[in-house]
């Protein structure tokens, strides 16, 4: 009797320990994985102020615009740096001043024999000379004859030459414009017998 009762009282506390016993723990199924999902391509927006510049941005601020320096004084045309003179089959001309411009850097000008006569009877030519060397030059000129159209080759008074025009032919004389800053220049002409009714000066303005 007693052996019963023991072995059912120990039943008894086995079930009661088996209950105090707290359930093992359920394990809990895995979150299912969300699916991709793809956006679309959008332009990216553009740079706010203040953002960083770029490459391109940094070496256009860099970029200075020179200053273009105009020059001192514009040389004119060519056409504003010549004069014409109009000689026929007299000793005379057309025009006692000729004004250079000191802009130009060369002058010419230009003697047009608007006669018939030819060149070794009524030829005309233009010569440059300081006012001062006038008479000397045109007097070597006659020495020099008219193969030479009256002006010796080596006469470093002469500033600007040209040869013996004839009727319907023209010639020239170019000089520089800056020679005319050491004095006062004429020209005229040196064909024998011309050359105190074919000359005139020259004025720098």
């Amino acid at each position: 009797m007693k052996r019963q009762t023991w072995a059912i009282a120990c039943c008894l506390v086995l079930a009661a320990c088996q209950q105090r016993q707290s359930p093992p723990a359920q394990s809990q199924p895995a979150a299912s994985a969300k699916p991709s999902v793809e956006l679309p391509n959008t332009p990216e927006p553009p740079p706010k102020p203040g953002a960083e510049a770029t490459p391109e941005a940094v070496l256009a601020a860099k970029e200075v615009p020179v200053e273009q320096v105009a020059p001192a004084q514009p040389l004119l045309p060519p056409g504003d740096c010549s004069f014409t003179l109009h000689a026929g089959d007299a000793p005379a001309w057309d025009a006692a001043n000729i004004d250079v411009p000191n802009a130009c850097e060369t002058f010419t000008i230009k003697l047009e024999h608007t006669g018939k006569m030819p060149r070794w009877i009524m030829g005309h030519n233009v010569i440059v000379a300081k006012m001062d060397d006038m008479n000397g030059v045109e007097r070597a000129g006659i020495g020099a004859g008219p193969y030479r159209s009256y002006v010796e080759p080596s006469d470093k008074r002469v500033v600007a030459r040209s040869k013996l025009a004839g009727g319907g032919e023209s010639v020239s004389a170019t000089f520089p414009v800056a020679r005319l800053h050491a004095g006062h220049f004429a020209y005229f002409c040196t064909f024998p017998g011309h050359f105190k009714a074919m000359h005139g000066t020259l004025t720098l303005h």
